[in-house]
């Protein structure tokens, strides 16, 4: 397939297009790939941070088509948390970008100051503008600027400094926090734009693997701002023709368009059987006592008090959900044309699972007031919410526990980080966690003391310096690592799982903190039927990914992805055979830069698979992690990656 590309070098302030086509390239992960792969081979690079480290950020080939779900925009770079190449998507934004009339644009080399880039096409001419701005500046803004902080200060700095620039043009923003400058977990903000102003509700991210990390540190890129006037034209089919895309949709489906994607989104929009709607509206009744809990301590807490705690969840957290954002119709979407409205928000601020539950539960905040004040402060800061959740989770038990100590990470108080207090006094306990997170938040985010800045490094890293730094503080053989939940890989390399007691996400696989994996909670499968899983699963994840397709769309536009390639572009792609090469490709690079996997280095980790199987159903596994838990939960893990080598054939085991 044929790709248009931008390529912009920023030091030496240099702009080229291209039109690319090779061979088994159909989307955008495909084409980073390739560039870091074969052509940067960023997998020498020493440092995550390395101006090399190229940004690859774009559309997918059927954006602008009148298909909802299909204008994600992709991000793939060379994580600095996990060590490969990495996919990061943000919802609704290639609506915007596909009229600035390009595919992908490439950033290598790095400014002096920090910049944004503009990028802007009335129909006839595309315009690369690099303005720069000093970074006290930028940091006087992140502290506060009309009212507000971090990320939504600068979107809103941005809107009123940029907007002329984009006269009778749709835009839109993306900005990175300050959590990027200091941090491995910065993520890249974006928020669709009506009318020159912010919809309350729409706010997406590309956070996953620290993408705004290395926007920032790695180019010196704060911003970048894009729109314009282009349409898509597609060389077979014009799908962007709703006729045309539905006859595609319902030759595949048999069944009317509208019914068909009315049918598989439910659980996103409103499900009449659960009267709740969207991510956070499904999953809390669905998971019941498997919620994860104060920084995953699942495993220690008796059933029934877990119940317990999912009760005040459902009657705190929600209820008054259901009550302020559900009943009221709060609902809105990522920023492209979509029945769906996905989004769900009440009192200014977006409601969904992920960062309401690595910032609500796993950090002791169950109540939805109080939940407020802590994701907003961590979504403010420009961090992965997840990331920095379960980071935050860590760090409010050791403190807990009396391992750091509240005046050294700068936090104004000990946490209430106990079972019985979610029990019995779930308000209080809420509003005095939800305040040290945000805390935690403004103090990692800017690196105001030493050790805000080395938890700035993620759990993995910054447990082997505290190892070093307050071993007095531990018991014999005892690690600040087994206090942490993350996947670990190579010698340094961590990501902090999906908010799923899910054995799947614990696997050291060549993309995980994502969905590329099995994330069903409460079930606890023989390894080789879990690798099994974990390729299906990735196989289509991949190309949801690559060519930028809203996952939430995946129920019905997967048998259709195929007829697309075939309808729009007359491309006869073998969907499985080029996801297996592409992972292929991961794996390979992985090992090239020194990340392979390892056995999980966390007894937290360990504890929770041994418990699963335990809690799961699995009576021969619970059975054999009682005897020996480390001995059973290395073989466990060893079948499952030799499974996972040997349908893919790849050597990616311990």
């Amino acid at each position: 397939m044929k790709f248009s590309v931008l390529k912009i070098n920023l030091n030496e302030k240099k702009v080229e297009s291209e039109e690319f086509e090779r061979e088994g390239i159909y989307g955008i992960i495909d084409y980073a790939l390739y560039l870091h792969d074969e052509v940067y081979k960023t997998y020498e690079l020493q440092d995550p941070y390395d101006p090399k480290n190229v940004m690859v950020f774009g559309k997918g080939p059927f954006a602008g088509s009148s298909l909802p779900g299909s204008h994600r925009m992709t991000f793939v770079y060379r994580s600095p948390q996990y060590g490969g190449v990495f996919p990061s998507t943000m919802g609704g934004a290639a609506y915007q970008f596909q009229r600035v009339g390009v595919d992908f644009v490439v950033l290598e080399g790095k400014r002096e100051k920090p910049t944004v880039i503009v990028l802007s096409n009335d129909g006839e001419n595309l315009k690369v503008e690099l303005h720069e701005i000093e970074l006290e500046k930028v940091i006087e803004i992140w502290k506060g600027y009309k009212g507000e902080e971090g990320v939504y200060a600068l979107t809103q700095y941005l809107i009123d400094n940029f907007h002329d620039k984009f006269d009778g043009m749709e835009y839109r923003i993306a900005c990175v926090g300050p959590a990027s400058l200091n941090t491995h977990m910065g993520a890249v903000f974006s928020q669709t734009l009506r009318n020159g102003k912010r919809v309350v509700g729409s706010e997406d991210w590309a956070a996953r693997g620290g993408t705004g990390s290395v926007l920032l540190r790695a180019h010196n890129v704060v911003a970048i701002i894009f729109g314009g006037k282009v349409r898509k034209k597609f060389p077979k089919e014009d799908i962007s023709n709703i006729r045309v895309a539905k006859s595609i949709v319902e030759g595949v489906h048999k069944k009317p368009m509208n019914e068909i994607i009315s049918e598989k989104t439910v659980k996103y929009k409103y499900n009449p059987k659960l009267k709740t709607g969207g991510t956070f509206g499904g999953n809390y009744p669905a998971e019941g006592d498997f919620v994860p809990i104060l920084n995953w301590q699942m495993p220690y807490i008796p059933k029934e008090d877990r119940i317990k705690i999912h009760e005040n969840i459902m009657k705190y957290y929600w209820e008054p959900f259901n009550k302020e954002a559900i009943e009221t119709k709060n609902w809105t979407n990522c920023g492209e044309p979509c029945p769906v409205v996905c989004k769900k928000y009440a009192n200014g601020h977006h409601i969904e699972y992920e960062p309401r539950e690595a910032n609500g539960p796993l950090s002791g905040v169950i109540t939805l007031r109080a939940s407020d004040i802590s994701v907003h402060a961590v979504d403010a800061m420009g961090f992965d919410a997840i990331s920095f959740g379960g980071t935050a989770a860590w760090v409010l038990e050791l403190v807990y526990r009396g391992l750091l100590k509240p005046e050294e990470v700068g936090l104004s108080d000990k946490p209430e980080f106990d079972k019985d207090s979610l029990i019995l006094k779930p308000v209080e306990t809420s509003e005095k966690n939800a305040k040290l997170v945000a805390e935690l938040a403004h103090r990692v985010a800017f690196a105001e003391n030493e050790i805000a800045r080395i938890i700035g490094e993620g759990i993995r890293r910054a447990a082997e310096i505290f190892d070093e730094k307050f071993k007095d503080r531990l018991s014999y053989g005892e690690s600040f690592k087994d206090y942490g939940v993350y996947t670990p890989i190579g010698t340094d390399g961590e990501m902090v799982p999906t908010m799923y007691w899910a054995i799947g996400n614990y696997i050291p696989l060549p993309i995980q903190g994502r969905y590329w994996t099995f994330y069903q909670f409460g079930v606890f499968l023989e390894p080789e039927e879990l690798a099994n899983k974990i390729v299906a699963s990735a196989l289509y994840e991949y190309w949801y990914d690559n060519v930028g397709w809203c996952r939430f769309h995946r129920g019905w536009a997967k048998p259709v992805l195929k007829a697309l390639f075939m309808e729009a572009y007359g491309e006869n792609v073998d969907m499985e055979e080029q996801a297996r090469k592409t992972i292929r490709k991961l794996v390979n690079f992985l090992k090239k830069a020194g990340y392979e996997p390892v056995f999980w280095d966390s007894m937290r980790v360990i504890d929770l698979v041994a418990k699963g199987a335990e809690e799961f159903g699995n009576e021969k596994w619970a059975e054999r992690f009682k005897k020996d838990k480390v001995v059973t939960a290395k073989e466990y893990l060893r079948r499952v990656l030799a499974e996972y080598s040997r349908i893919l054939g790849v050597d990616w085991m311990l």
